[in-house]
């Protein structure tokens, strides 16, 4: 009998939500390749100066 009005709220907080969850997603994944170029240039770094340690102590 009575007509229900819509309530079109929701969705938009809904959206909001979705959206925020994507860009977290995002970032973390960002944050992860990040991470990782991080560690082997690390890696990489000790690895040279241990190099050009054992190179120069041979030297002497």
């Amino acid at each position: 009998m009575f007509k229900k009005k819509l309530d079109n709220k929701g969705q938009g907080s809904a959206e909001l939500i979705l959206i925020t969850g994507g860009l977290i997603v995002i970032i973390l994944l960002v944050a992860s390749y990040m991470s990782n170029i991080t560690g082997k240039i690390q890696t990489n770094m000790d690895n040279l100066l241990k190099k050009e340690r054992d190179f120069l102590i041979n030297k002497i």
